[in-house]
């Protein structure tokens, strides 16, 4: 699946927009509300709350782009800045969607410029670099605008990430490099000081917990680290079936 369809980054004005903010401005908490109060009534909620939770779900695609390409040393990672990106809210067929707009150094042609030298270490200084300047201050807004804590949006964020390292996991077929993907996945998540959050305790640092695959016989899924708040919507979801509520 192309980058830009497994993340939501584009480099095109998306059509039938209904919002769209620079990222910059999304970090300004009167921005941030004003995103939230116009996605919130699309998915049927009147809560900020869990309109901020379900859109950070969708904001979760740019950082899962930065650890695909940090992971693969493509130079494409330079471009997921605030300063170059904005936020398009657009309806499709009633259905909101989110995509995230790339202004100048996004393209699907350009290949990835794998390093001759281990990249592991390079990458995850620039991982914290970019939580911290990049991502912190959107989660802030969020938080501000939504009161809510903002170690709970940071772990809806950690839950999409997991979903996609997971994704990533299961492409080759040997189990060695299926472990070498985890165990980065886990190391760069791990090892990230609370600053780049902003926190004082990591929100990533999370030891996964699994339950009996719904569907899967014999096979285990990851329980999320938190819920979605999918449930409080009007159009009566439920709990998801790895919710971390459902299994208490």
């Amino acid at each position: 699946m192309p980058l830009s369809e497994k993340f939501f980054i584009t480099s095109k004005t998306a059509e039938d927009i209904v919002l769209s903010f620079s990222l910059e401005e999304l970090s300004e908490p009167q921005n941030a509300e004003l995103l939230l109060r116009a996605y919130a009534p699309m998915i049927g909620t009147g809560e900020k709350r869990v309109a901020a939770a379900l859109f950070c779900s969708w904001y979760a695609g740019v950082c899962g782009a930065m650890h695909s390409m940090l992971a693969a040393a493509d130079r494409r990672a330079a471009a997921l800045r605030m300063t170059n990106m904005s936020v398009q809210l657009s309806l499709m067929d009633g259905m909101p969607l989110f995509s995230f707009r790339v202004y100048e150094g996004w393209s699907e042609t350009i290949p990835a410029t794998p390093s001759a030298q281990e990249p592991a270490g390079n990458a995850q200084a620039a991982l914290a670099i970019f939580y911290r300047d990049e991502v912190r201050p959107i989660i802030a807004a969020l938080s501000q605008a939504s009161q809510t804590q903002a170690a709970l949006l940071w772990k809806q964020i950690y839950t999409s990430l997991y979903g996609y390292m997971e994704d990533e996991a299961m492409e080759p077929e040997d189990e060695e490099s299926q472990a070498a993907v985890r165990e980065r996945f886990r190391r760069w998540t791990w090892d990230m000081e609370p600053e780049s959050f902003g926190l004082s305790r990591n929100p990533f640092r999370i030891t996964p917990k699994f339950m009996a695959h719904p569907t899967e016989p014999g096979q285990m899924m990851a329980v999320k680290a938190i819920c979605c708040l999918a449930y409080k919507l009007e159009a009566e979801f439920g709990y998801c079936c790895n919710c971390p509520i459902a299994q208490r």
